[in-house]
């Protein structure tokens, strides 16, 4: 049961991490949020979701007294769950100044920050489970 619960933690810290940095990839190249297509919205949620089942899966990984080698690993997949909570504030049907409330920022930098600093918490969290450094 525990080696099944690890190969969902890893495989899912693989699948967002080259998910959050195509993300990263596509925002960079537009111009304007509001051009972002849907299919966009849609991986980006998706990308959220397999991060919540990520920690979800080390969670019960940790609670099976299966701790990380480094106690940074934890920390890692806390701020990939917070990266993701502010994600979470963007979405197709928002207007992102509304939600940046008076921000004078493009919002497309936003968004490409989130999504590499979730993809470079997600690397930093495989890195640390791997190799432990």
């Amino acid at each position: 049961m525990t080696e099944v619960i690890l190969w969902i933690h890893v495989g899912a810290g693989l699948v967002a991490f080259v998910l959050s940095g195509i993300l990263s990839i596509v925002v960079l190249r537009i111009t304007q949020v509001e051009a972002l297509p849907r299919t966009f919205w849609r991986w980006e949620r998706i990308t959220q979701w397999i991060t919540v089942v990520l920690a979800a899966a080390g969670v019960t990984l940790y609670l099976l007294g299966k701790r990380p080698q480094d106690a940074l690993h934890l920390l890692y997949g806390a701020l990939a769950l917070l990266a993701i909570l502010l994600l979470g504030a963007f979405g197709p049907n928002r207007d992102p100044k509304e939600v940046l409330g008076g921000w004078q920022v493009n919002p497309k930098w936003i968004l490409f920050a989130l999504n590499v600093f979730l993809w470079a918490m997600l690397g930093r969290g495989l890195s640390t489970g791997f190799f432990g450094f």
